[in-house]
């Protein structure tokens, strides 16, 4: 069975082929009964193959997947999505700022 995780981006993807929830079934395949992973820790990489079919849901264009990190990143808004035990979490909410911000303005110079 799917973890509610699993089941929420397996529905996602829906729209992209059976392959791409496929994967999404056999990566939950490795959970126990209790819905938890097993084998791996909380930093298992992504399956390499879901990068055809993942694109970011706010501009629908291709993510970079960042190994040191496990994100998926969108360069172009300065954004990155975690990935969770393999899955990728792609609520716009849970993404951070991959941009530095800039510095206070000091009002004090002149």
């Amino acid at each position: 069975r799917f973890s509610s995780t699993a089941a929420g981006v397996a529905a996602m993807l829906r729209c992209c082929g059976r392959r791409a929830a496929a994967l999404l079934r056999r990566a939950a395949g490795s959970r126990g009964a209790s819905g938890h992973e097993q084998d791996h820790g909380p930093g298992q990489p992504l399956e390499p193959s879901l990068l055809r079919f993942l694109v970011c849901p706010l501009s629908k264009r291709p993510l970079r997947y960042e190994e040191s990190t496990n994100e998926l990143i969108n360069e172009e808004l300065g954004i990155a999505y975690p990935i969770i035990d393999g899955i990728p979490n792609m609520i716009p909410e849970a993404a951070r700022s991959t941009r530095k911000r800039p510095p206070a303005e000091d009002p004090e110079q002149p």
